[in-house]
């Protein structure tokens, strides 16, 4: 009878309402739109023992060049990591300098986002399964001065995602062993534009490896390939596409991309840590054509703390040196990579 109850009591830790609340003013600064904060808030959870953690959440960002988004969404896995499903919704209006050639172009982009994605395990470790994306967004000058001419200035765009992932991390908020390869295929039509598709692959492979009882080593290896039709948003991004750190996402945008991240952690206490991380890649317009251009890279140290005693979610402070001697700061909720 004993024992009985107490496998009830486990049981009872799992399930939504054994929830944990998080609720924020995060701080924010990335190169693209500069320093802001996100009043945002969540709640996370686990279905069952086996599942991965579940969050709900919304959030309201501003930025100090003016920039504002907001957003509502949610991520549920279930039956024992079998299902996952996460829905979103978002609405940005967000001023950035976008590089034509190597010139940086103040611009502004409105954007409405509804995504949804879907997927089933093939095993505990083994995912597939699709995407749903629709976007609508313009685009414009961020000044009166005006400049060239800019790249798609209004579209509505329909994106199908295929994807797979093997994933054995022993967390999915901050790993210490395991690792996770994700696939995406990507159909994408110009909804606002007679016969305009583009197809968008890539794969992405991380590696966790705890090398002592505070000390972890992670790993990430990002390739990608896009067609010459894609929107400019979609191509691939040194700093959006790989979450590299050194260089703006909206400065090297082209076909083809391959990086790689080194990254080492250590926990200092239960919820302070700090990083130290170096990379290295390049875009270009294809993959053949990436060793004809310089290598960029970039290294720097961080911090880590902990928002959750129950959860591994983390806020995060990186300072990055990139080859041209510039140094940037990041401040983000989670883990780069």
């Amino acid at each position: 009878m004993s024992s009985s109850l107490d496998s009830a009591a486990k049981e009872e830790v799992y399930g939504f309402r054994e929830g944990s609340v998080v609720v924020a003013p995060i701080p924010f600064k990335n190169v693209l739109i500069g320093t802001g904060l996100v009043l945002g808030a969540g709640y996370l959870f686990q279905t069952d023992a086996n599942s991965d953690t579940s969050i709900f959440g919304l959030a309201a960002m501003r930025s100090d060049n003016g920039s504002n988004a907001f957003g509502i969404g949610g991520s549920v896995a279930l039956a024992d990591n079998r299902w996952q499903v996460s829905v979103s919704a978002a609405e940005a209006d967000v001023l950035y300098d976008l590089f034509v050639g190597q010139i940086p172009v103040p611009v502004r982009q409105t954007g409405k986002l509804i995504d949804g994605e879907l997927l089933y395990g093939l095993n505990p470790d083994l995912r597939v399964g699709g995407g749903l994306r629709y976007l609508e967004t313009t685009l414009g000058y961020g000044s009166a001065s005006g400049g060239p001419p800019l790249p798609e200035a209004e579209l509505d765009l329909a994106t199908l995602r295929l994807i797979a992932k093997w994933d054995t991390r022993n967390d999915t908020l901050s790993a210490r062993d395991g690792h996770l390869l994700e696939a995406d295929l990507i159909y994408g039509n110009v909804v606002s534009a007679e016969d305009r598709d583009y197809f968008k692959g890539s794969v992405a492979f991380t590696y966790h490896h705890s090398i002592s009882e505070r000390g972890t080593l992670a790993a990430h290896v990002v390739g990608c390939s896009v067609s010459d039709s894609a929107p400019f948003f979609s191509k691939c991004s040194l700093g959006g596409t790989d979450n590299f750190r050194g260089y703006s996402p909206a400065e090297f945008l082209n076909n083809a991309l391959l990086s790689a991240q080194v990254e080492y952690r250590q926990d200092v206490t239960n919820r302070f840590g700090v990083v130290g991380f170096i990379g290295a890649g390049n875009a270009a317009s294809s993959f053949t054509a990436l060793g004809e251009q310089d290598l960029k890279y970039a290294g720097g140290l961080g911090v880590r703390y902990q928002l959750s005693e129950k959860f591994n979610a983390v806020i995060s402070a990186d300072v990055s040196l990139n080859d041209r001697n510039e140094d940037l700061l990041y401040i983000y909720v989670g883990q780069r990579f």
